[in-house]
């Protein structure tokens, strides 16, 4: 990289929980919602074929980290009988309770707290994604013995989460220079930080789980630009988080890096960060 690279250090945001979210709590609710429609475009499906085709009509559900709760909304329409439960440590951006779907509950709870004790074996089916930044020193395990907590014995787990090992820069040519997009690349990568994305089966198996599969899903010429849009988002998102810790100096550069990037993108590059859909089940 040169005197321009981007080389800000993920040690600013340890000990912070989620560095998403802390200002314009309206943009980052748009973002999520973006974000969801785009993940479906992707993937064709909330819940994974393999694991929907054994649930039952009436099934106890649970979207951990829920955010905007977007993803209950579409799998009401799907499953109007299930009993749908979204948790998150933050509710402000979902609908008041009277504008969810008749069958969705909302309910405050940090996947790091202690599992209530109501909660404990209730779930058939649990879904959480994009749990990259609340992952803590690479190890998702703690999360992983919550999530098993909350499962009856037999329930499926799905967990969707990015690939941040096999990112790519698309052009429609190749010799076009994008410094700023490989800057981003780089900085999401940050030295392996989150290579525990791919070897999420790993961690579940060695927690207990059984029946664990993995699928890679990448970008599709057609989505590349949207989704390169979405990750510029996301990334001025953390460059104003960066602001709110008092790290003025990292944010301005990191969003200058933004601001280079979209540039390049209308040239005809796009950042691509492939998907990880992760599925295992809880022992009877």
């Amino acid at each position: 990289m040169g005197d321009g690279a981007l080389t800000i250090d993920w040690r600013l945001t340890d000990g912070h929980g989620y560095v998403l979210n802390r200002h314009r709590r309206h943009a980052a609710a748009c973002r999520l919602n973006l974000q969801y429609y785009l993940w479906k475009d992707a993937l064709t499906f909330d819940i994974h074929p393999a694991i929907y085709a054994s649930l039952s009509p009436t099934a106890i559900i649970a979207d951990v980290a829920a955010g905007s709760g977007i993803w209950l909304t579409s799998v009401s329409r799907d499953l109007p009988d299930a009993q749908l439960e979204g948790l998150d440590y933050d509710l402000n951006q979902t609908p008041p309770r009277d504008w969810l779907p008749k069958n969705v509950r909302m309910r405050h709870w940090n996947v790091f707290d202690e599992v209530p004790a109501d909660l404990v074996g209730k779930y058939d089916y649990i879904h959480t994604r994009l749990l990259l930044l609340v992952v803590q020193a690479q190890d998702p395990r703690p999360i992983i013995r919550n999530l098993r907590r909350l499962l009856k014995p037999g329930g499926y787990l799905q967990w969707d989460e990015l690939d941040t090992v096999h990112m790519s820069i698309k052009k429609v040519e190749a010799g076009l220079p994008t410094p700023a997009l490989e800057q981003l690349r780089d900085w999401s990568w940050a030295e392996g930080r989150h290579d525990w994305t791919v070897r999420l089966a790993d961690f579940l198996a060695e927690e207990g789980f059984e029946e664990t599969a993995t699928d890679f899903v990448g970008d599709g010429l057609e989505l590349a630009r949207a989704f390169n849009e979405q990750h510029l988002l996301t990334a001025e998102e953390f460059a104003e988080g960066l602001m709110k810790l008092g790290e003025s100096e990292a944010a301005a550069k990191y969003f200058g890096i933004v601001e280079e990037a979209y540039t390049e993108s209308l040239a005809g590059a796009a950042l691509c960060v492939p998907r990880v859909v992760c599925r295992a089940r809880k022992p009877r």
